[in-house]
């Protein structure tokens, strides 16, 4: 009585056809949806006297970093990302050097873009 049983399960499976995804708004029309990438940002700039951190990009958001050493390109030499929303950024406190700047969208990101602080 199993084998019956177990070969219906197994015929089931094989032909079982392939699993779509579909999605429903309530907006008319077509679906608009494509693939593209995360541009980075440009004319970075950044004053050691005012610690403000700008640039310029159309990316929903942004991560900046900064470091207080002049030299050494290490990841160890900046702070952590920090998500902001728009440019200018000013540092709380401390020296800025050397700032980092990446777009971001979702889980993607551009790369960063450094420079040296004036």
């Amino acid at each position: 009585m199993k084998r019956p049983l177990v070969a219906a399960a197994v015929l089931c499976v094989l032909a079982a056809q392939p699993a779509s995804a579909a999605w429903q708004t309530s907006a008319p029309g077509t679906a608009k949806a494509k693939a593209a990438t995360v541009g980075e940002p440009t004319g970075v700039s950044c004053s050691r006297a005012t610690r403000v951190i700008k640039w310029t990009g159309d990316a929903p958001g942004y991560e900046v970093a900064w470091s207080d050493k002049a030299n050494g390109n290490g990841a160890k030499d900046f702070t952590e990302w920090v998500a902001v929303t728009a440019s200018p950024y000013t540092v709380s406190g401390g020296v800025v050097a050397r700032a980092r700047v990446r777009a971001v969208a979702g889980t993607w990101s551009s790369e960063y873009v450094q420079t040296n602080c004036s």
